[in-house]
């Protein structure tokens, strides 16, 4: 009874803490704040002789090293990560800072993929809309690395 009565107290006391903050925080300097959707997309080019399942199989590989991958529909393309909290300073999970990517092949032949990425900050009640530069750029650079042409 007494573990099962702690347990419920986490959720109270992180909310304690999401609400005794000054306002004064900032989010993290990767953090870009836009609505432009160009701005928070990549492309990736896919290597000749790929196929389909594989392509999606490195994808979700790819994104499941860091993230938890959350959605994958494979006749679509498509891999989406679930919403990830940020930490703070002392390396507890910052509610007011969250992230995800999306992955999506373009194309009937799927020799693109483009990757989004996303990201809010709470700032009192409403929510500022971006994305991760950094994470952005990282996840980028790994999907290159697995699904481009070797040179």
């Amino acid at each position: 009874m007494r573990r099962s009565f702690a347990l419920l107290l986490i959720p109270l006391a992180s909310c304690a803490t999401l609400s005794r903050t000054t306002g004064t925080e900032s989010p993290p300097p990767s953090f870009v704040q836009t609505t432009a959707e160009l701005r928070a997309t990549r492309l990736v080019e896919v290597r000749e002789g790929l196929t389909r399942p594989d392509a999606m199989k490195l994808v979700a590989d790819a994104l499941g090293q860091r993230y938890i991958v959350e959605v994958v529909d494979p006749n679509a393309g498509f891999t989406m990560t679930a919403w990830r909290a940020g930490t703070s300073r002392a390396g507890v999970p910052n509610l007011r800072y969250r992230t995800r990517l999306t992955a999506r092949f373009l194309g009937a032949d799927w020799r693109r993929l483009q990757l989004r990425g996303e990201a809010n900050w709470a700032r009192g009640d409403e929510w500022d809309i971006g994305y991760d530069a950094a994470q952005l750029d990282t996840a980028s650079r790994e999907l290159h690395e697995r699904l481009s042409p070797k040179p």
